[in-house]
């Protein structure tokens, strides 16, 4: 890189005190910018080990790299620019769920606070602070703020790579799973087609949008199998949560008998709809059916995933290999399976027993005082 002029910085003697002058190429702008910062009192330094000093402070800094230049002479580009260019470029290529919390992000909280913000100029240290004030705030969990930050990283790209933040720890609380015990309150409790959808959802573990997404064709009732090849979101049909969501599932003979009566002489459409024939919706399932059943029957109150965590539970607790497990569920993983898995109080003691009875020293394992 050629040296331009006063790139190499010049030092001058302030009362007593030495300081640097020199030129900075800044974003955005045609004229460089003069600076000045001070080095060292006279009376520890000569002039000579100033300018050392200040070569040294120059190189640190790196303004004289041909990095800083390129940047400098790169046009300027607003956080609230790339974000629209983001959403328009490559949001549609997410979700539609995804698309829908992912614009209420970025308008709501991402555009206010970097909006005017050049992309390349956004510190670490400003993100840290955007977070530690969002859970200032208290309105929003540290699951919604990590959510929040995975936005931003999208939005911003590679240059999010160099932050370091701490982002607010999530509290471990277990999911409500419903047992089986409760799962025969649920369905004895429900009206018709309440009663096949929740007793399909225990014996399947498949997601609520799944389960609407079903078409009479999805099902084969001599084979007693359900495959799963859309899901849906907000009345729309889409495509499961992942490749692994594809995938048929083993049924039990009783539930594929009741899903039977249900579907009667239909051979196409949906297999869960209002009478209308239109879709159902999930938040209007676990708002005005299930919830209220929970509260009719006395037991702690859950949503339809509560049938999903149940199933992998009990499937788990029953020995089931993991991977047959992983598969009927539509995992992508092992470790996404464990998280659903729940082993209540009287399993775990059971399991103790069990373990006391058949221990290696005989029945009735007696621990040495």
């Amino acid at each position: 890189m050629s040296r331009r002029s006063g790139q190499a910085g010049t030092v001058v003697l302030k009362g007593e005190m030495w300081h640097g002058r020199y030129y900075e190429d800044v974003q955005g702008q045609d004229e460089r910018v003069r600076r000045s910062v001070a080095i060292g009192p006279k009376k520890v330094m000569t002039k000579p080990e100033a300018r050392r000093k200040l070569q040294q402070m120059l190189e640190e800094t790196g303004v004289n790299t041909e990095v800083h230049l390129d940047k400098a002479l790169k046009p300027v580009v607003l956080f609230k620019e790339n974000a629209g260019w983001w959403e328009e470029n490559v949001m549609p290529m997410h979700k539609p769920s995804s698309r829908n919390s992912s614009h209420y992000i970025i308008k709501k909280h991402l555009i206010p606070y970097f909006g005017t913000m050049p992309v390349d100029s956004i510190t670490g240290r400003q993100v840290q602070e955007w977070i530690s004030g969002l859970l200032r705030s208290g309105k929003l969990a540290p699951k919604t703020i990590h959510n929040m930050w995975k936005v931003l990283k999208l939005v911003v790209g590679k240059p999010s790579r160099e932050w370091e933040v701490r982002l607010p720890e999530i509290p471990e609380t277990e999911q409500r799973y419903f047992t089986p015990e409760e799962v025969q309150k649920i369905v004895a409790a429900a009206k018709g087609p309440y009663k096949v959808l929740f007793a399909l959802a225990f014996a399947t573990g498949m997601r609520i949008g799944e389960l609407l997404g079903l078409h009479v064709e999805d099902v084969d009732l001599t084979n007693s199998l359900v495959f799963v090849r859309r899901s849906t979101y907000r009345l729309q049909e889409v495509t499961p949560k992942s490749k692994a969501g594809y995938r048929e599932i083993d049924v039990d003979c009783a539930t594929i008998e009741t899903v039977k009566q249900h579907i009667g002489s239909r051979t196409s459409g949906r297999l869960f709809q209002t009478k209308n024939g239109t879709p159902l919706v999930a938040n209007n399932i676990n708002r005005h059916i299930l919830k209220p059943i929970c509260k009719k029957v006395e037991i702690p109150i859950g949503t339809t995933h509560a049938f999903r965590h149940g199933r992998v539970s009990i499937l788990q607790q029953s020995g089931v290999p993991g991977d047959l497990v992983k598969r009927w569920v539509g995992h992508s993983s092992l470790k996404t399976t464990s998280k659903y898995t729940h082993f209540s109080v009287d399993y775990r003691k059971q399991m103790v027993a069990g373990l006391v009875e058949h221990g290696p020293n005989g029945p009735n394992l007696q621990l040495a005082k």
